[in-house]
């Protein structure tokens, strides 16, 4: 659902309104907000996405936080969004964005949400559609698929996303950390 001619402070009041529920998800360009209600399968998936890119960080050592749908905004530049799952990595204190946003994709059209994250500065946005995660890196020019993480190097996606199952959540995790001991040698 699509509501046009929204001005930046109909838009804040649009998300008081909400609170600190998650649900509807809202976007918002220069004008136009994007209400979105996922679905119970497009919640396991982003759910799932996560907590494997949490083991592999946990295998390899790698310090994370999660931060899930934080609410992205840059008033000057008339954008808000919400990721599916989203992170910031390393130890820093101050966060002005994550480091990547995760992105489950169920149905086509909408507001381009490389557009949003790149007015945002988001450095890496990860796309799950149809069973397969493209990867986006943000360049000058603006998103660019690339063939590897940048955020993770070494992560395989292709790996990654033949462990989401939502019906077996646990098994399938426990089956990703061995597999990733094992290869990693530990």
């Amino acid at each position: 659902m699509y509501l046009d001619g929204v001005s930046w402070a109909d838009y804040e009041r649009l998300m008081k309104l909400r609170g600190e529920g998650s649900v509807p998800r809202l976007a918002y360009e220069q004008g136009v907000v994007e209400l979105m209600s996922p679905s119970r399968e497009h919640e396991s998936i982003k759910s799932w996405i996560g907590r494997l890119v949490e083991v592999w960080c946990d295998v390899h050592d790698v310090e994370f936080r999660p931060v899930g749908s934080w609410t992205l905004k840059n008033k000057r530049k008339k954008t808000g969004v919400e990721p599916d799952e989203c992170y910031v990595f390393g130890d820093r204190r101050v966060m002005r964005r994550p480091d990547l946003a995760i992105e489950v994709v169920w149905t086509s059209g909408g507001l381009d949400k490389r557009d949003l994250y790149r007015r945002i500065g988001v450095p890496e946005l990860w796309f799950w559609r149809r069973g397969r995660i493209s990867i986006h890196g943000l360049r000058p020019s603006g998103y660019v698929e690339v063939q590897k993480s940048e955020m993770l190097p070494g992560i395989n996606l292709v790996e990654l996303a033949s462990f989401v199952h939502p019906r077996m959540t646990s098994r399938a995790l426990r089956a990703y950390r061995a597999t990733l001991r094992k290869r990693k040698g530990a």
